[in-house]
């Protein structure tokens, strides 16, 4: 049953992401930048290099912005099918896998097969995974399965297996080291006893002590050597430092980055408590949403919760809304850990009850909490579907082919300028570029200007789309109006797509 589970939630998932993608609904972030990435390594000898951010990182390499080694292992699959469907069939693929640990995890601490699939269905329900699967393509998208798999063999004590996934999970990005810090804060807990035994033996090499050391040494040492890597190979343009960073996000707590966010929680506490209080009833309806599907039965574990720290404290102290709601991939981070605190919930209970019939209520609740969430709040649901079909629609109709007739018409080695909805479908070349529009009302937006005015001067076709996003057309169109050098070669559905080509 686990099996055909995972084989439909893969093909509806991978079903209607690619769909979405060719309604013109994926974006430059990230798809763009993952295909842009993978094409250009396989095919340009360029590492890992794209032109999203290339006013930020003058490199232009995805290394300059997240340190991702696994991207690695994903080059092999898109070296086989160099289309941008390939990475959200792949993406799919190992969101659905993730389900497999956790059912080994809650049979083995739940005691029964009706624990494993109760836990395993609501995690293929759960809104925040439909969230990180809906939206684009993401490497954190691994962290489900890899993290899944340290729980479990951490509870196995099956430490070679623990560390190779630990190792897999750092390779995703580099958020992923801050994580496996308090994954051996969390091992150190739970073995605290006898760590505290080991060290009056002074036995330092018993491994419930080396363990957890181990883990936090190598998730500092790997962060360390993140940031490193960065500064030394792909440094950030200097002055956009600041935007690259994030410190708008923080400006009522007052961090820079977010390596300070810890500590200027307590050195300024009303900062803090306003920024908590900042968008409050919806981080509230955040918890809500990421504890909700499983009866909040995860805070009866909280030890368990300790690896969520760095997230939650970051989300809950940001401005942004995109950190404290669902509908991103930062639900990665936190998901396996969440799923982990409930199943030894249940387990608890299991131990003290001595009968499966103890944990059935705690299971009911958990089927019950996760349909109805599902309704309500994934991209799935009904609820969703009717209030924001914007963003659950992946309807294919005269515009979106209108826009595929005016593709046509660009030549696959042209350079080209287009808006973030339509960049995915131009990636595949060196010379494609986004307007940067998100960035236009930001402390970098004189950099961006320039960027923009020297991108026209030198590509070869600009296609702008003002129904799907007039900002970026209007904003591509002001430009162009002071210059000459571009002719209209098409202009389709009531003028709202236009496709401009360099004169000779």
């Amino acid at each position: 049953m686990l099996f055909a589970c995972l084989m439909l939630y893969m093909t509806i998932f991978a079903h209607l992401t690619i769909l979405k993608h060719y309604a013109f609904k994926t974006r430059a972030w990230d798809l763009g930048i993952f295909t842009q990435s993978l094409w250009t390594t396989l095919n340009a000898n360029r590492f890992l290099y794209h032109t999203c951010e290339i006013f930020l990182n003058p490199t232009g390499s995805f290394f300059g912005v997240h340190f991702s080694p696994i991207l690695f292992l994903v080059l092999p699959f898109y070296w086989l099918a160099q289309t941008p469907e390939t990475l959200l069939l792949l993406q799919s693929f190992v969101i659905a896998l993730a389900a497999v640990p956790l059912y080994r995890l809650a049979r083995a601490k739940a005691g029964s097969r009706c624990a494993g699939l109760t836990f395993s269905l609501a995690y293929l329900l759960y809104p925040g995974i439909h969230a990180v699967n809906w939206y684009d393509f993401h490497v954190q998208a691994f962290l489900p399965l890899f993290l899944f798999c340290v729980i479990y063999y951490a509870t196995k004590k099956n430490w070679p297996r623990y560390f190779l996934f630990m190792l897999l999970s750092l390779m995703c990005d580099e958020h992923a080291a801050i994580i496996t810090i308090f994954v051996g804060i969390y091992i150190a807990w739970t073995h605290r006893t006898a760590i505290l035994s080991a060290i009056k033996r002074k036995d330092l090499v018993a491994k419930e002590l080396f363990v957890p050391s181990t883990t936090m040494i190598v998730g500092s040492a790997w962060y360390w050597f993140t940031t490193w890597q960065r500064n030394v190979f792909f440094p950030i343009r200097p002055e956009a430092m600041s935007t690259f960073l994030g410190s708008s996000n923080f400006s009522i707590l007052g961090a820079r980055s977010p390596l300070e966010i810890p500590l200027l929680v307590v050195l300024r506490p009303w900062n803090a408590a306003q920024a908590l209080a900042y968008n409050g009833p919806l981080k509230l309806l955040y918890i809500f949403l990421i504890f909700g599907p499983l009866a909040f039965l995860s805070f009866k574990r909280p030890s368990a919760l300790i690896p969520t720290v760095p997230w939650f404290t970051f989300a809950l102290m940001s401005q942004t809304l995109d950190h404290h709601s669902i509908g991103n991939q930062y639900e990665a981070y936190t998901v396996a850990f969440v799923f982990s605190a409930a199943v030894f919930a249940v387990g608890e209970t299991f131990q003290r009850a001595s009968s499966l019939k103890g944990i059935y209520p705690s299971l009911r609740r958990i089927a019950l909490c996760t349909l109805l969430l599902f309704l309500v709040s994934s991209p799935l649901g009904i609820v969703v579907n009717l209030m924001f079909s914007n963003y659950s629609s992946v309807y294919i109709g005269r515009h979106e082919m209108e826009i595929s007739d005016a593709l046509k018409l660009v030549p696959q080695d042209a350079s080209i300028l287009t808006q973030d909805n339509l960049f995915p479908h131009v990636s595949h070349r060196v010379d494609a570029y986004v307007v940067p529009s998100r960035f236009f009302y930001t402390d970098i937006r004189n950099i961006v200007i320039d960027f923009l005015n020297q991108t026209i001067d030198r590509v070869d076709y600009i296609l702008v789309d003002s129904e799907t996003d007039p900002f970026a057309a209007n904003l591509t169109l002001s430009f162009l109006n002071t210059k000459q050098q571009f002719i209209l070669i098409a202009c389709k559905d009531n003028d709202t797509i236009r496709l401009y080509k360099r004169q000779a």
